[in-house]
């Protein structure tokens, strides 16, 4: 998996792209929790290209989200492939944070 990250208005957008496996989850992980640790708790992951993601990815965007929020900031993801947005959905993730449909959006609803 590859993350790039930019920055716009003080948050974050990291693209994501290719399968988040569990070695995908470990590199996500490591990037949202640098992120967090130096104090930006305003974060999008843009998953435009991602083709499969994992449990243990959706654990460490629950872990995420909580870190953010605790800090009146939040996670929000964006651009899900159809395949992708119907893992959240089956296991509720999408009443837990809100999916939206563009970066372009998440970014306008900070």
């Amino acid at each position: 998996m590859q993350i790039t990250e930019r920055h716009e208005n003080g948050i974050i957008v990291f693209a994501l792209e290719g399968r988040i496996d569990t070695q995908g989850a470990i590199d996500l992980a490591d990037a949202l929790e640098a992120a967090v640790d130096s104090g930006h708790y305003r974060l999008v992951c843009d998953m435009t290209n991602v083709a499969y993601i994992n449990s243990a990815a959706l654990r460490t965007l629950a872990d995420i989200i909580s870190r953010t929020r605790a800090n009146q900031g939040d996670l929000r993801l964006a651009a899900l492939p159809p395949k992708v947005r119907r893992v959240l959905q089956i296991v509720g993730f999408d009443r837990y944070s809100a999916i939206f449909d563009t970066a372009e959006e998440a970014l306008q609803d900070f």
